[in-house]
């Protein structure tokens, strides 16, 4: 008689297989929604950074104009546009308190600077507060 395997011990491996794959799915999932929320987050992080510094640098004003429509954030000093970052790739959600943030000439927080920027991917959040 030939060694083998009964089909009845095929389905037994299948099935733990499918098992296991079933409880290990939703954790990847969440895993990927966590990453990639902190990194967008880190990323809209050193934009406003940018800003500031760009605004202290060149003495002048600096906007973060946030859109959320778009996904997207943008440096502004005066009508040039310094840069834009897009979170798409992200696949993640931005909403803020505010439409836009401000940096004066000496890099502090111009008018009413002070927003809360949340980014959202799944059941993943993460909440930048951004005080003048």
């Amino acid at each position: 008689m030939r060694p083998g395997t009964t089909l009845v011990e095929v389905l037994l491996v299948v099935a733990l297989v499918a098992a296991t794959t079933g409880l290990a799915v939703p954790a990847i999932v969440r895993l990927r929604d966590r990453v990639s929320v902190r990194l967008a987050a880190t990323d809209v992080a050193s934009a406003i950074a940018d800003a500031r510094r760009a605004a202290f640098t060149a003495a002048r004003r600096t906007a973060v104009r946030i859109d959320p429509a778009h996904a997207a954030v943008a440096i502004h000093a005066g009508p040039d546009t310094l840069r834009t970052l897009t979170l798409a790739g992200y696949g993640v959600r931005i909403r803020a308190t505010r439409d836009s943030i401000a940096f004066g000439p000496h890099g502090l927080g111009w008018g009413a600077a002070t927003t809360t920027i949340t980014l959202e991917r799944g059941a993943a959040r993460a909440a930048l507060a951004v005080s003048r």
